[in-house]
């Protein structure tokens, strides 16, 4: 089976169209996303719509659950709890709705998918593990690969008999070890970190064991205009497009 993980796309429609036009060269059997579909980006309503329109598998992001939640806002920094709250602003009950009963982890073809960390956290960041730590929850689980988001930041690690390796990824192919498990970090559609402004997303093949990072050009510009009308903090627009510094005429 050929999956396309996405995750943290953050209410940018630019990101997630071009990533979608994208995924029409390859054709996957099945599409899931990681959660955050919403916070920092103009758009949470139409990206809700278009996830839910397309049938797209979801599990629950931390920008989701505190919508609802008092205990998960309050994990969030200041800016983006009053994010949350514009945001939440912005959806219908519908939406609002779809959101919140996203559930906190799915499972097939020997895989995991979870927003933060397996096996069900949407709060915890993969690298606050450690090596033993890490080990030790891969001996109560019965997948051998585990696809993550949160941080925004591509990442894979491989767990062997002996050994755990962590690797950045870069966009390009690599094929996994059948005999090792691997937890990877699919990075993120809609606000990325380091400066790159590409919507990133990976495939993968459940079959042959292939991984894809794929970095999707969109028109950051676009967004980050958007987020400045909506009234957002300016450092999400520069976050998502590092040239931005007025809107264009």
């Amino acid at each position: 089976m050929k999956i396309a993980i996405i995750s943290d796309i953050h209410g940018n429609l630019e990101a997630l169209k071009a990533v979608l036009s994208d995924l029409e060269i390859f054709h996957p059997d099945r599409i899931v996303c990681l959660g955050d579909l919403i916070g920092y980006g103009p758009d949470p309503e139409a990206v809700i719509n278009t996830i839910g329109d397309l049938g797209i598998t979801c599990v629950l992001g931390n920008h989701e659950a505190a919508l609802t939640s008092e205990k998960e806002l309050g994990w969030l920094n200041f800016l983006a709890r009053e994010n949350n709250i514009d945001t939440k602003a912005l959806l219908s009950e519908k939406s609002l709705a779809f959101c919140t009963s996203l559930p906190r982890s799915v499972s097939f073809e020997d895989a995991r998918f979870v927003h933060g960390c397996p096996p069900d956290s949407i709060l915890k960041y993969l690298y606050m593990l450690g090596d033993e730590e890490i080990a030790e929850l891969l001996k109560t689980l019965p997948e051998s690969r585990f696809f993550v988001g949160h941080t925004h930041e591509l990442q894979i690690i491989m767990v062997g008999r002996s050994e755990i390796s962590r690797t950045k990824l870069t966009e390009g192919s690599l094929k996994l070890d059948e005999d090792k498990t691997y937890l990877i970090n699919v990075g993120s559609v809609g606000h990325p970190r380091g400066g790159n402004s590409k919507a990133k997303y990976v495939l993968w093949d459940s079959e042959d064991g292939t991984l894809e990072v794929r970095g999707v050009p969109y028109p950051a510009q676009l967004t980050a205009e958007k987020i400045i009308a909506r009234g957002f903090p300016r450092a999400y627009a520069m976050c998502i497009c590092p040239s931005f510094s007025s809107p264009s005429k």
